[in-house]
């Protein structure tokens, strides 16, 4: 091998390992640092949504070669009830990944009461704000009332519901003509 070739080679390997070292490069580390929650009512007046519901769906951010604490974590409510907000009957947070960027780390399937912030995209969840596990949120549950619950979509025969009532329908409607056919060939046996 000529030793341009083998000059080559090493060059090609250490640009591969420093490509490797800048893909794999650990993050500055950052640590959520909250000041005191504010009370019930400043929290209401400062949050763009407030809902109590269940966690129906998680969906993690994924990265090609960096991740960070920081990245948005999706989640999905079923709404049960609402204080403050537009907020749907289904309806989706995101929030940081980790508690160490002060993501707010729900678990599906658990209930919640969310104090959420409009970021322009998305509503969005901090551990800062009073959000915190239906259980724990009795105090904050009776300084807030009875809420209203949250707007229906209105009916449309493409929804799902719709679709099943279109199908119960249908299937009647054969049952229906079947019969008015049996009972007409009967008749008309009876003649001859």
């Amino acid at each position: 091998m000529s030793r341009f070739r083998i000059k080559s080679l090493y060059m090609l390997l250490i640009f591969a390992v420093a490509i490797g070292l800048l893909a794999t490069a650990p993050e500055r580390a950052h640590a959520c640092s909250c000041a005191m929650n504010a009370d019930v009512k400043t929290s209401l007046e400062n949050h763009n949504a407030v809902f109590e519901g269940t966690v129906t769906a998680k969906k993690e951010p994924t990265a090609l070669f960096f991740s960070s604490s920081a990245d948005p974590v999706t989640y999905t409510f079923k709404v049960n009830e609402v204080w403050k907000g537009k907020v749907a009957p289904s309806i989706t947070v995101t929030s940081a990944w980790s508690s160490a960027s002060c993501g707010f780390e729900f678990k599906e399937g658990s209930r919640y009461l969310v104090y959420a912030r409009d970021n322009g995209k998305t509503l969005e969840v901090s551990l800062c704000s009073r959000t915190a596990a239906y259980s724990s949120a009795s105090g904050d549950l009776a300084e807030l009332g009875t809420g209203s619950t949250p707007p229906q979509p209105p009916y449309s025969p493409d929804s799902q519901g719709g679709f099943i009532w279109w199908i119960i329908a249908a299937a009647a409607a054969l049952f229906a003509g079947a019969g008015a056919i049996a009972v007409y060939r009967r008749k008309s046996a009876r003649r001859f």
